[in-house]
């Protein structure tokens, strides 16, 4: 019985072996090197992706926290009207859109020194 058991252990092992080594062996494969090769590519072109959108959002995230602190809201009343950003109802229907000045007193000079 205990040699049964051993030889039952021997070849259990010896096909564990075996397919380790089949699987190391297809991995060095041209085949085998181009799928890992595609696969790193893949993982590069999301990472960059991701990157890419995380940029995008926190760029107007802040984008639009600096707007809202730093800009003199213009006269028609909409911020992101300073960078053409929306059209107005005026402008929709083919009228000239009022530029936003975002002045307080025209008449005052720009610089103070």
């Amino acid at each position: 019985m205990r040699r049964l058991f051993w030889i039952g252990v021997g070849a259990a092992g010896t096909v564990l072996v075996a397919q380790r080594l089949r699987t190391a062996w297809r991995r060095y494969t041209p085949e085998g090197v181009a799928e890992q090769v595609e696969q790193a590519g893949l993982g590069a072109v999301a990472a960059v992706r991701s990157a890419v959108d995380t940029f995008t959002e926190s760029f107007r995230t802040r984008e639009r926290d600096l707007t809202a602190q730093l800009l003199v809201e213009p006269e028609g009343g909409d911020p992101s009207a300073v960078f053409g950003r929306s059209r107005g109802k005026a402008e929709a229907a083919g009228a000239p859109a009022a530029r936003p000045t975002g002045r307080v007193d025209d008449d005052d000079d720009l610089y103070d020194f």
